[in-house]
């Protein structure tokens, strides 16, 4: 069965007329009883106009019959591109294509066609449904798509390459962890900066610490062949390497990352396949978005901003730890900076490329050949900025090209993460060095910037009449465009999580929980709560803007004045990183208290280290469910919560599996292969602890999300 799709500008394209074959198929059919109660059974029986002019902005349509039973052809009215409205479904003929239904004399060869049936009562109906379906098609401007849609596997030039690098990976697994262990040896490290970048997570079995000034000793498995880098048991054992003094941060990257499987799940669940064949129980004015449980959904957009505070914070407290000022040095911050960071970059590619370039390829050669149905088309508009700006990607430039798209139209989108974060890192060494050599003008420099961030998300959210709140039209979609992604706007909260590191670099202590920190945690808490949940107050009230509506001009979106707009948009992130800075704080100061021990708990170490990979991978596994749907499915808060417990369930299954056959073996190989050494020697200590302790907790920089 062929694959055929037509849109509003095929419709209006002069000659479009039902081809001969599909006229002729049409007689034939409705002198067949059995195909033809089939498919008036099977098509969908919307009422027409009326139902549409009586919901505009929440209408689905009656459903999309019973696709299965069709034993013709199905074709989706409404479906022309991703994203849009589908609303109703017909049987037809399989000699007819989308071009054919959406020709304007289609309705009319149906009628004439039906004058002749063997059961006219049958024919009318059909006929009648066939009417008001494109009734409906010409109002809403949309199209017409016939036919499952196959995404072909093109083995050249890179769909093959692909297959053969996972099955080397999938092989040397298997060898690697077959083959018999060797002997154990004593490795004696003079210098620490013999040792590996101070990037790499600390993915070995570190047996002993003997340490005396920075020279010590440690006792640990090493294999004598490559092949001990792909022993699963090992890498096993590796995702459950804990550091004690900043285990909280594993709590705070799994909440997060759970947190953006769930927005994900409500962003296309509704916007892709079928969509929800009731949106009024999720939609303003009156559904599921409308109340307190609904923002908590949209808010998980902050859980990128815990990330790069997060990210930031661990740039610094790794830096210090690893990279050291040689005593009577007079070198210049530029010059060391210039003497580093090739080094420094050369190691964050070599950390994150593997993962991340085997996850991309899955989406782009894989994911789309584990389903069919009538919404796989929907791929198309998925792979499509991969053809033309996937390079953009390799290049960690994606959330800036192309110009002027949505982040939904680039690339494997949600990996604009890590472009952002890519582009902050190339500028944070300078600020680290700075601080190293002058602690007091490095933390203004980098409060500075970070004051500048703010700034510039102020003015551009006042004079480009920003929104953040997601059905404000127009608003929204420019914000999306301008700065949602971009480096210049969320430098603020990466910054921020930098100056944290700065300020307890040698104020490491052990506080007790008192009355002054309970209220600072209260405060902190408090602070989140509200960015969180303040929209409840009316951002969500009216019913959803389209993209070329303004909430300030049509009853739609936001009640909120463009004052409340404004600030929100330009401010919650800030107030964001404070919340979750005062946290941190507290809780590398020992004074977390409960939150601290429920942050910490082991049970997120492993969850934690798999983050990276949940984060790359769980678009792919929501798309394949979504996608291979066949009907619309109807908006329930337990059908979600389930949806999202097994997509997070497979997602952290599907990322055990590539840690274990790509991304700790990456690091173990890279790690054996290139013994990249600093410019710098020892300096007197910077921050507490034992050598061994920061060494250990510098994993985490990569250690999860490399976010």
């Amino acid at each position: 069965m062929t694959w055929s799709s037509a849109n509003e500008h095929d419709i209006t394209t002069e000659p479009l007329l039902t081809s001969n074959k599909c006229a002729q198929a049409l007689t034939k059919f409705f002198n067949s009883t059995t195909e033809l109660s089939i498919a008036a059974e099977a098509s969908s029986h919307p009422s027409g106009l009326e139902s549409l002019y009586s919901q505009p902005y929440v209408y689905a349509g009656g459903g999309l019959g019973n696709i299965d039973e069709c034993t013709l052809q199905v074709c989706l009215a409404g479906a022309a591109q991703r994203d849009s409205l589908t609303f109703a479904s017909v049987c037809v003929p399989e000699e007819c294509s989308a071009q054919d239904l959406a020709a304007p004399d289609f309705v009319e060869n149906i009628h004439l066609s039906s004058q002749s049936s063997v059961n006219p009562i049958l024919a009318t109906e059909y006929y009648g449904l066939h009417t008001r379906i494109a009734d409906l098609n010409k109002f809403l401007k949309t199209g017409w798509t016939c036919g499952a849609y196959n995404v072909p596997f093109k083995f050249f030039p890179f769909g093959g390459i692909y297959v053969m690098i996972l099955l080397l990976f999938i092989s040397l697994t298997i060898i690697g962890t077959l083959r018999k262990r060797t002997h154990k040896i004593h490795v004696d490290r003079g210098n620490e900066n013999e040792s590996g970048m101070m990037f790499n997570r600390s993915f070995e079995e570190e047996k002993k610490e003997n340490l005396s000034d920075s020279l010590y000793s440690e006792v640990k498995s090493r294999e004598t062949s490559l092949l001990s880098d792909w022993n699963m048991k090992n890498n096993v054992s590796k995702l459950f390497i804990r550091r004690e003094s900043t285990a909280f941060l594993d709590g705070l990257r799994v909440g997060s990352i759970f947190w953006i499987i769930l927005g994900h799940i409500m962003a296309i669940q509704s916007s892709a396949g079928g969509g929800y064949s009731n949106p009024p129980a999720f939609l303003p004015p009156n559904g599921l978005t409308t109340t307190f449980l609904g923002q908590l959904l949209f808010a998980s957009r902050f859980a990128v901003d815990t990330f790069l505070f997060i990210s930031g914070f661990l740039v610094v407290h790794v830096m210090c730890a690893k990279i050291r000022v040689r005593e009577g040095s007079d070198d210049s911050v530029g010059k060391r900076y210039l003497m580093n960071i090739p080094g420094l970059l050369l190691h964050r590619i070599a950390r994150i490329l593997p993962l991340y370039g085997m996850c991309l390829g899955f989406w782009v050669e894989i994911a789309p050949q584990l389903g069919s149905g009538p919404f796989w088309y929907q791929w198309q508009g998925l792979l499509a900025p991969c053809r033309a700006f996937g390079w953009t990607n390799f290049l960690f430039i994606n959330n800036i090209l192309p110009l002027g798209v949505p982040n939904v139209e680039t690339c494997f989108y949600h990996s604009w993460y890590l472009a952002l974060d890519f582009q902050l890192f190339i500028f944070a060494p300078l600020l680290v060095f700075w601080y190293q050599q002058y602690p007091r003008g490095g933390k203004l420099a980098t409060a500075a910037l970070m004051f500048l961030s703010l700034a510039v998300t102020l003015y551009l959210a006042h004079t480009r009449s920003w929104s953040i709140n997601t059905f404000d039209g127009a608003a929204v979609a420019r914000f999306d465009v301008e700065g949602y992604a971009k480096p210049h706007v969320r430098a603020q909260t990466y910054l921020a999580g930098m100056l944290l590191g700065m300020i307890i670099q040698g104020r490491m202590q052990n506080l007790r929980s008192t009355a002054k920190t309970r209220v600072i945690m209260t405060t902190a808490l408090a602070l989140l709560f509200a960015v969180t949940f303040i929209t409840v107050t009316g951002a969500y009230s009216r019913r959803a803007c389209n993209f070329t509506e303004w909430p300030e001009l049509n009853d739609c979106g936001s009640t909120w004045t463009a004052s409340q707009t404004f600030w929100y948009a330009a401010t919650s992130r800030a107030i964001w990183a404070i919340g979750i800075g005062l946290i941190c704080f507290l809780c590398i100061q020992g004074a977390g208290g409960i939150i601290n021990d429920f942050l910490s708990l082991p049970i997120w170490t492993p969850l934690s280290n798999l983050s990276f990979g949940a984060y790359l991978l769980h678009p792919i596994v929501i798309f394949i469910v979504q996608l291979g749907d066949r009907q619309k499915e109807p908006f329930r808060l337990t059908a979600f919560g389930l949806d999202f417990l097994s997509i997070s369930i497979v997602s952290f299954s599907l990322a055990l599996v590539f840690a274990l056959i790509i991304e700790l073996p990456c690091v173990s190989l890279f790690r054996r292969c290139f013994r990249i050494k600093t410019s710098n020697t020892r300096y007197s200590q910077v921050g507490s602890g034992s050598l061994l302790e920061r060494r250990q907790e510098s994993v985490q920089q990569y250690g999860s999300i490399a976010l």
